[in-house]
């Protein structure tokens, strides 16, 4: 941007909005150009079999015959620790997959408390009713001795 600024700037004709503008429109216009050809230059890498990835063809271990043949393909490395983050990417995933099932477990484990707290619940308001109806039978059963003993 600031090399694409100085050329632009050389123009004394342009205001300075139009000297950024302008600027700006060279910078990006040179960042496509370079983008561009690095993706010819991997294009040619990849055609010719070089570059990070190297394809590797061995022989199936598993197979008694030796005819099946496994592609694999290799990742090379330019400097040790490039591919880091592909390592940090995977192992943080693996923790977002076991916090769910965790989160997952716990809401069933919940559900079913709650199912059996339910139906324990159902089950004491069952008695209360029992409890309740057999207050009733009995004092409807000593209301009516009361009356024949007061009618006697």
């Amino acid at each position: 941007m600031g090399g694409a600024l100085t050329w632009v700037g050389r123009n004394p004709y342009l205001t300075g909005q139009q000297k950024l503008v302008q600027a700006r429109v060279y910078a990006q216009g040179l960042t496509m150009a370079v983008v561009i050809f690095s993706l010819a230059f991997e294009g040619v890498d990849s055609a010719q079999g070089k570059g990070r990835w190297e394809t590797v063809r061995y022989v199936d271990p598993n197979d008694p015959e030796h005819k099946h043949v496994i592609e694999k393909k290799i990742h090379h490395e330019k400097y040790k620790g490039e591919d880091q983050w592909m390592d940090m990417v995977a192992a943080e995933e693996e923790r977002i997959k076991e916090r769910e099932e965790a989160r997952e477990e716990h809401a069933q484990k919940n559900k079913k408390d709650n199912q059996h707290k339910e139906k324990k619940d159902d089950k004491n308001k069952d008695d209360k009713k029992d409890e309740s109806k057999s207050k009733k039978e009995d004092a409807e059963e000593s209301d009516s001795k009361s009356k024949k003993t007061n009618a006697a």
